[in-house]
Formats: C-alpha cells, sequence, structure tokens
C-alpha cells in the first residue's frame, strides 16, 4: 500500500489517487514487486527489498545509493498476540521527498501525520519531515521504555514482597521477567540501528545544508538515543538480578522442603532401630519376659526421637 502526504499549512495532508505528484512523503506498507518497482522508477533509485532490509551488514543498512542516503532502521511494533516484535524500516532522503519503506505497522507512522504541524522544525521539507518522524520514533519508544521499568518493578515488589509466594506465583514471575527480557533486548537493538542511522545522517545532513536547527535536532536525537539506549541497559541488569533473585528464592523454598524429610528421617531412624531389634525373632530374649519391657521400649523409641528434634531446633536448624 502506498500512502502520499503533501505539505498543508504548517502540517501534512494525505493525498489521493494520483496526487502524488506533489509529495513530501511516500509511506510504503508491505509493497508488492509491481509497486516496489513503480517507486523505484520513480524515485530514481533501486528501493530496498525485504531482504535487502534484513542484511544484518551495516553497509547494507547505511549507504549512499548515486548520492541519496538509504537508511535501515529496526522498529517495535506489538503483533496481533500483543507481544512486541521488530521489523526493517528504510528511509531513502530524496531532493524533494522522503520515501519510507516498511513490513509492519509501528505506531510512529500513523501518530506522526496528525503531529506533523507541531513538529520542532515543521515539514517545509524532506529534511524536516524526516527528523520530525524520528523524534517520534524516539519518543515513543522512551515511552515503551518507561511502560517496561514500570512493569519491571510490579514484578519486583511482587518478588521481594512480604506476602509468601507460592509455586504458582513463581511460575508467573518467572514468565513474566521472560517477557520483559525480550523486550528490552528488542528495544536495546532498535536503539542501536537509530544510533548509527543518526551518526550516518550528520554528514548526510552537513552536505544538505538543511539549517543549523535541523543538524542541531539530529545531535539532540542522538544524545537521546544514547540515553534510552543506557536506560535499557540499566532494565537488563535489573531483570538479570531479578531473575537470579527468583532463582535463589526457589532454591531456598526446595531446601526448606528437603530439610523437613531430613529432620524427619533422623528422627524416626533411632525409634526404627529400636522396633527393628525388638521385632527379632530369636527364642532367647530376656526383655521379653520383662514386665515393663514393652513400656519401656515405648519409651526409648521417643526419647531417641526426641533427642534429635532437640538437639536440631538448639542448633537453630528447625
Amino acid at each position: 500500500m502506498i500512502t502520499a502526504y503533501a505539505r498543508e499549512g504548517e502540517g501534512l495532508r494525505a493525498l489521493g489517487d494520483g496526487e502524488d505528484a506533489a509529495a513530501i512523503w511516500v509511506d510504503l506498507l508491505a509493497p508488492d514487486a509491481q509497486e516496489l518497482a513503480l517507486m523505484s522508477g520513480r524515485a530514481g533509485v533501486d528501493l530496498p527489498t525485504r531482504a535487502d532490509q534484513e542484511e544484518i551488514e551495516q553497509s547494507s543498512r547505511l549507504y549512499l545509493d548515486g548520492g541519496v542516503p538509504v537508511m535501515t532502521v529496526l522498529l517495535p511494533t506489538r503483533s496481533e498476540a500483543g507481544e512486541m516484535e521488530i521489523g526493517p524500516v528504510s528511509f531513502v532522503l530524496l531532493g524533494e521527498r522522503l520515501i519510507t519503506l516498511r513490513h509492519h505497522a509501528p505506531r510512529p507512522f500513523t501518530s506522526f501525520p496528525a503531529k506533523a504541524a507541531r513538529a520542532s522544525h515543521g515539514c517545509a521539507t524532506p529534511e524536516a519531515v524526516l527528523v520530525g518522524l524520528v523524534e517520534e520514533i524516539i519518543d515513543r519508544l522512551a515511552d515503551i521504555t518507561e511502560q517496561t521499568g514500570r512493569e519491571i518493578d510490579v514484578v519486583a515488589r511482587r518478588i521481594f514482597g512480604t506476602e509468601k509466594m507460592r509455586t504458582e506465583d513463581y511460575r508467573a514471575a518467572m514468565r513474566e521477567i521472560g517477557r520483559a527480557e525480550g523486550r528490552v533486548m528488542h528495544l536495546r537493538e532498535s536503539l542501536m540501528t537509530i544510533e548509527r542511522m543518526l551518526g550516518f545522517l550528520g554528514p548526510v545532513m552537513d552536505g544538505r545544508k538543511p539549517g543549523k536547527g535541523l543538524r542541531g535536532m539530529v545531535k539532540s536525537q542522538y544524545r537521546d538515543a544514547r540515553t534510552i539506549t543506557e536506560q535499557a541497559g540499566y532494565l537488563q541488569q535489573k531483570i538479570t538480578f531479578m531473575l537470579d533473585a527468583a532463582l535463589g528464592l526457589i532454591n531456598i523454598e526446595q531446601n526448606a522442603i528437603i530439610k523437613i524429610f531430613s529432620v524427619a528421617a533422623v528422627a524416626f531412624l533411632p525409634p526404627t532401630l529400636v522396633a527393628s531389634i525388638y521385632g527379632m525373632n530369636f527364642e532367647v530374649m530376656p526383655e521379653l519376659g520383662w514386665t515393663y519391657g514393652y513400656p519401656l521400649a515405648l519409651g526409648i523409641m521417643v526419647l531417641s526421637a526426641a533427642v534429635p528434634l532437640w538437639f536440631f531446633r538448639r542448633r537453630g536448624w528447625l
């Protein structure tokens, strides 16, 4: 699907079919081969295919094609199941328009056109549209990072709270920790590609001379992306600590259960020994003829069980 936008006042207006000649921004969402060839012909450059976008080499994601910068980053979105997933998005900065190419639906691409009029540097040029769109993307990543941090804090309060957690509670916490780890990994991967793109875009802006304000904005966005990356790194360390702590608490619970069985085994071993001795079928056993032999044997069994329990409690093992 191809969506074109033209400048209208200080903002952007979506164009209808046949009006894309006046477009300052053309957005391609999951284009087929025919649409990709059509836009490549109009742009005068070969737009990257899905396979090209998924290349991991930096030279395949950030390059100049006949002087035209082609930049690919990874951006997160929500899947139909509600989980975060990331996909490639390419920015092709032509002289008269910006072309974006994507195969999923990150929220900034639907929210930015309505906010374009309030962008810091407007949308009079393709460079301004690109900078405004990147600003919206960074704001979205910051929001996701903050939300993830709050969710991690909720799980941390449950794990380290005063209420005793059951096995089902630990399982749920471990699943939430795993999902949070996946989100943070996606965030860091996305922010890393954005940092590289902004580092590549700086010299491009200097060569195109779009204005001191836009060049300063690119530098500011680079610092913002670096700050969010550091925050995501802190969250990743916190998740690792929580995972280790949860596993440690689970081990403590398991050790407590094993300790109970161990104490029970030690406590019942002496009585079992006494009962085994007097359960033997020898013909000559003097105690069998004693009047108080039976209560004496019971007393010995009780005493032999009580002494180990008293010793364990005295040592603080119970």
